[in-house]
């Protein structure tokens, strides 16, 4: 009865060693396999929650970070929105100053004042309610809704304004036709060079080296670009219903008969040919088929910058 329930376990290490028996009860074995293989399955279930919680803090590191991310992305939209704010800010009183630069350039005639008008103490009186609205304050958002749209609209007419007057400049002969030089003879009645004689100039006269460069004045159309008598080699750009400029005793010509020039755009050489003395360019303008003094419309860059 005994041998069923126990099993005997013989040792040996060799035919000469003693044998070594051990008695084994099957309930004993039975229950040795029993903890094992439940343990193996605990340790398998812990395994496995470990990898889940590992996993688990892998996906919330993952999440902080965007988190993190998204926090750095507000705090850096949010600085954005100040210096934005900040930006239109200055925007408007830049439009301001603008503005008021633009106003100060107004060219037409003042209206006379009445005779009768009261002696004046200085200063502009204000409506009242002009006055307490001056004294009120607002938000500096609020600001800015009721005056950007006032303001850029008053800055998109005066760009306009600006813009055309640019155009209408390109075709008005305003730079010196020269790269180089010095005036020998101004418009007007002048001794004749060759006979001596009292006769009118309808030009300007500039010296300088063989073949300076010669520039359009204006923008327009050439309609000469050949020997002329005594202006030599002589063009003649068209710039409009307005101006029409003359560029004589020229050495070489580099434009033809109907090509479209820009001001600054070289046309020739400065020369001698024709009835002439050195070499020297012979300039003229006409305004409306008059002929007019260049020397006021050379000068004109620089009387824009003294005011």
């Amino acid at each position: 009865m005994s041998n069923k329930k126990t099993w005997t376990i013989i040792l040996s290490s060799g035919p000469q060693s003693p044998i070594k028996q051990f008695r084994l009860r099957k309930l004993v074995f039975y229950f040795s396999i029993g903890f094992v293989f439940m343990l193996m399955i605990v340790i398998a279930g812990l395994s496995s929650s470990l990898n889940e919680i590992t996993n688990e803090k892998q996906n919330l590191i993952v999440k902080l970070e965007k988190r993190t991310a998204e926090m750095e992305k507000v705090k850096q939209d949010y600085l954005l929105l100040q210096q934005e704010a900040l930006t239109v800010q200055q925007s408007i009183e830049e439009f301001k100053q603008f503005e008021e630069r633009i106003s100060n350039l107004n060219l037409e005639m003042p209206i006379d004042i009445a005779s009768d008008a009261p002696d004046g103490s200085g200063g502009m009186q204000f409506p009242k309610q002009i006055q307490d609205e001056i004294y009120q304050t607002s938000p500096m958002l609020m600001e800015i809704k009721e005056e950007l749209p006032d303001l850029i609209e008053k800055f998109e007419e005066t760009l306009t304004q600006l813009t055309k007057y640019e155009k209408e400049l390109r075709t008005v002969p305003t730079i010196i036709p020269a790269a180089e030089g010095r005036i020998t003879s101004r418009f007007g009645n002048r001794r004749d060079p060759f006979n001596w004689n009292t006769r009118f100039h309808s030009g300007i006269d500039i010296a300088a080296p063989l073949n300076t460069p010669i520039f359009a004045a204006a923008d327009g159309t050439v309609v000469m670009a050949r020997n002329n008598g005594g202006y030599g080699l002589t063009v003649v750009i068209d710039h409009g219903s307005t101006y029409e400029t003359l560029y004589a005793h020229l050495n070489r010509i580099d434009v033809e008969v109907g090509d479209k020039v820009n001001k600054g755009d070289i046309i020739a050489g400065m020369g001698t040919t024709g009835r002439s003395t050195g070499v020297h360019l012979h300039y003229e303008i006409k305004r409306d088929g008059e002929h007019i003094d260049p020397y006021l419309y050379m000068k004109f860059h620089e009387r824009d910058q003294s005011n």
